[in-house]
């Protein structure tokens, strides 16, 4: 015998949307509490305040940015994702 339980849909939204939250803090305290995790941040933070990052405006330039020789030197070269 199958039992069923109907939820209302605003209800069922509002769940998942904090399902999600709760998803994402839970991995940022994972990645917090991992020592390799923490030190990606810190890399990632001293790259960003050095402008040692790329933004791109379309897939193609998310596949030239992949594709580059990363040995040399760069900054910024692609703007507004959309």
């Amino acid at each position: 015998m199958t039992e069923a339980v109907s939820v209302p849909r605003p209800l069922l939204e509002e769940l998942c949307e904090h399902f999600d939250k709760i998803e994402k803090i839970l991995a940022t305290m994972g990645e917090l509490s991992d020592k390799k995790g923490l030190e990606r941040i810190k890399k990632s933070l001293k790259e960003y305040k050095k402008r040692e990052y790329i933004t791109v405006n379309s897939l193609e330039k998310i596949r030239e940015a992949l594709m580059k020789d990363w040995s040399l030197p760069y900054k910024s070269v692609f703007t507004d994702f959309h």
